[in-house]
């Protein structure tokens, strides 16, 4: 049997219309796969183009020329036209917008209603527009992930011309326990936001250490409060209460750091702590009149008290965050000068908290016993000058 030239039996002897027939029926049957085009071309024929290099399944439309082909003769995959955005190559029957089409060598591209909504790239995929993860139950999860240890994850936000890598950059880099950043770009403000009521934690090893509340303050997390001692003050924005300070001699890099400090005002007069221990007053004396009441001159002897201070010598030892040095001082011991001056002196003996001097008392004292001093000197002075003139 030999290809026929079109589909028409002509008018002829037995034999050749049954030769007719007979090509025109395997025409048919093998789809006019002969290795070349049909001679004379139909609407809607199939035809099976088995050409060096075709291999692929098609039929011609309505204009009785053009051809598409959308299957392979080998294996069956299946082909489509390029398409576009609005008309796409592989569709759905009520949503004829809808589909896939070949954006580009080696790209296909997803449309929705004829707009471009997704790019799949050898170089990875485009989402033009929301990206949701919703599943119908359980958690969410958007993983990135690399192929082992010798790569970068990256997630890259870009609203800009100018950082066309990313204005800001969330980045794992490579290795076991890499590192982690966040990479802000450019000269605007970098913004964390709490927008509601919530407080902003900073946390290692799963533990809250840092927080920044919503009035704004920076607060060790693990900080309570207690009112048993002075007046709670509710931190506020711009207020920082941290564990302590930690004291460091001078500024450069190698600076020795020693124990942390805090300071407490209670009420009238500021508190030195170092670790846990309070060691001492810091304030200087404050002597205005607006936060004085019930003034009164001294009436008790300031040479009487004077007389029962007992000045000493001593070294310090090792006490809590006092550390011996060896260095001999001179000064008082504090529960000897509350003996002669009530108010010299903070706390009690043996208390829990250390004992401080409190200057502007023993200078008031001094003070009044110097002028008691005087005003007898003077009187020694005028008796020997009566003396004397005699």
């Amino acid at each position: 049997m030999t290809k026929p030239t079109d589909y028409f039996v002509d008018n002829a002897s037995g034999s050749d219309v049954r030769d007719d027939l007979n090509n025109i029926f395997e025409a048919i049957r093998q789809n006019n796969g002969y290795g070349s085009e049909p001679t004379t071309k139909y609407k809607y024929m199939w035809y099976a183009n088995s050409a060096s290099g075709a291999d692929k399944m098609g039929f011609y439309k309505a204009d009785e020329t053009t051809r598409f082909e959308f299957i392979s003769l080998s294996n069956g995959n299946f082909f489509g036209p390029n398409g576009s955005a609005s008309i796409p190559s592989y569709t759905f029957t009520n949503s004829e917008t809808t589909g896939f089409y070949r954006s580009a060598s080696n790209e296909i591209g997803v449309t929705n209603n004829s707009t471009n909504t997704a790019l799949f790239k050898t170089t990875g995929t485009e989402i033009k527009g929301k990206l949701e993860v919703a599943p119908a139950s359980g958690d969410a999860d958007f993983d990135i992930k690399t192929s082992g240890n010798a790569n970068d994850s990256a997630v890259n936000l870009i609203a800009d011309t100018t950082y066309t890598t990313g204005g800001l950059s969330i980045n794992r880099l490579q290795t076991n326990n890499g590192k982690s950043q966040i990479i802000h770009r450019g000269t605007g403000e970098f913004e964390i936001n709490a927008q509601e009521a919530g407080d902003i934690s900073f946390k290692t090893t799963n533990t809250a250490r840092w927080k920044i509340t919503s009035a704004g303050a920076l607060l060790w997390s693990a900080s309570t409060h207690s009112t048993s001692h002075g007046t709670y003050h509710s931190p506020e924005s711009g207020d920082i209460l941290p564990r302590g300070v930690v004291s460091r001699r001078g500024v450069s890099v190698g600076a020795l750091t020693a124990n942390p400090y805090n300071f407490f005002w209670d009420t009238n007069h500021l508190e030195c702590w170092i670790d846990g221990s309070e060691v001492g007053n810091v304030s200087g004396p404050t002597s205005d009149y607006r936060i004085k009441t019930n003034v009164a001159l001294q009436t008790e002897s300031g040479i009487d008290k004077i007389k029962l201070l007992k000045p000493i010598t001593y070294e310090i030892k090792d006490y809590g965050a006092f550390k011996a040095d060896g260095e001999k001082r001179e000064g008082f011991l504090a529960h000897e000068v509350q003996e002669a001056i009530p108010s010299g002196a903070t706390g009690v003996k043996d208390g829990e908290r250390i004992q401080s001097l409190r200057v502007d008392a023993l200078v008031s004292v001094l003070t009044k016993a110097l002028q008691e001093a005087v005003a007898k000197i003077e009187t020694l002075e005028t008796k020997v000058a009566a003396l004397e003139a005699g």
